[in-house]
């Protein structure tokens, strides 16, 4: 990119930020949100991210204003998303960082008449872009999988801010674990370390391990002392049912717990164990060790070994195509991958971060 360019991208006063959807993208974008706030500074950037997502960053100290997107309510259908463009365009903004790859978000940004528009070239969208860069590709045209938190890294680049750690953090207010206390009080689940268990995953089911296997995860550990607390969100209600009913121990969940309020749970968890999804996301920012069982996505996307607490448990499995994981929702065979990990297994990597 031209100098002149990257002086004008960073001297723009009113920035905004198109989040990632899914909560586990968007937490390994916290790294890229701390750097933007770093040059621009908090009072001079927003961000568009889901209502989840808004509830998750409650008390940041990034963004001056957490704009929600509602796509299933207030900003549904055509006439929402009209809506929620007048929204935008009203605040007049100067530039625009676009972190999800889909050409809508892009097409939304310039419709709103954000002056300069960011993101990867992806899509067919590069003429809705002011500025961006294109995806890595090995020599055979494949994408190179990379840390997600990177590739938003990455991005930032081409405005020219200075570089920064990558590390993923969330913000956890006074008033959040004070609920958060009285809820794991009230519930009896301070009478031993606080184990965590998230069975379900909004990706798909071949990222789901067996509930009754968290299920004897549950009983034995528990059986040792622990505490075991079942964490799920919208959508996963039959997987956790399906764990209580294998379960010989009578299991508390986190139904009714707001995001602010989850966040402060797991801050005070001893282990999480969880599918590869946002759970897993939430305990490595939030410092707590994590047990990841990983089936069919590649680990690239989201090791961070440097940061990470924890292991990820995962088979070399011989049905991926070139050794390399599929990346599909649902197995069209026999879902070896998440099959294959042993209850023993998980339960050994338990009782040693336990202890």
């Amino acid at each position: 990119m031209i100098p002149s360019m990257v002086d004008d991208l960073l001297q723009c006063r009113n920035v905004v930020v198109r989040a990632p959807n899914a909560l586990g993208d968007l937490i390994m974008a916290t790294p890229a949100f701390s750097r933007l706030a770093a040059h621009y500074g908090k009072e001079h950037l927003s961000l568009i991210c889901l209502p989840a997502g808004a509830a998750l960053l409650q008390g940041n100290s990034w963004f001056r204003e957490l704009i929600a997107y509602d796509r299933a309510k207030a900003h549904r259908g055509f006439g929402g998303g009209r809506r929620f463009v007048k929204e935008i365009r009203a605040r007049s903004f100067d530039l625009g960082i676009i972190l999800p790859n889909s050409f809508g978000s892009a097409w939304q940004m310039m419709r709103a008449g954000v002056k300069k528009r960011i993101g990867y070239f992806k899509e067919g969208r590069s003429w809705l872009l002011h500025a961006g860069r294109p995806r890595e590709h090995d020599a055979q045209g494949r994408f190179v999988p990379k840390y997600t938190g990177l590739y938003f890294m990455e991005l930032l680049d081409v405005v020219g801010l200075p570089k920064a750690p990558l590390a993923p953090s969330l913000p956890v207010t006074a008033e959040e674990r004070s609920r958060a206390a009285a809820f794991l009080t009230e519930q009896k689940l301070t009478l031993g370390p606080l184990v965590i268990l998230a069975p379900g995953a909004a990706f798909g089911p071949s990222k789901l391990w067996p509930p009754e296997r968290f299920a004897h995860v549950a009983d034995a550990l528990a059986g040792q002392g622990a505490a075991p607390l079942i964490s799920y969100g919208p959508g996963e209600e039959d997987t956790v049912k399906a764990l209580q009913v294998a379960a010989r121990t009578p299991l508390t969940t986190t139904r009714g717990l707001n995001l602010g309020v989850l966040k402060a749970v797991y801050e005070r968890a001893a282990l999480v164990i969880s599918n590869d999804t946002g759970p897993r996301h939430m305990a490595v920012a939030l410092g707590r060790p994590v047990l990841t069982l990983m089936g069919p996505n590649d680990p690239r996307y989201s090791a961070l070994p440097e940061v990470e607490r924890g292991e990820v448990i995962r088979l070399e499995v011989d049905c991926a195509p070139y050794r390399q994981p599929c990346q599909l929702k649902a197995c069209p065979i026999d879902h070896r991958c998440m099959r294959g990990i042993e209850v023993t297994r998980v339960l050994e990597a338990a009782r040693k971060w336990l202890s």
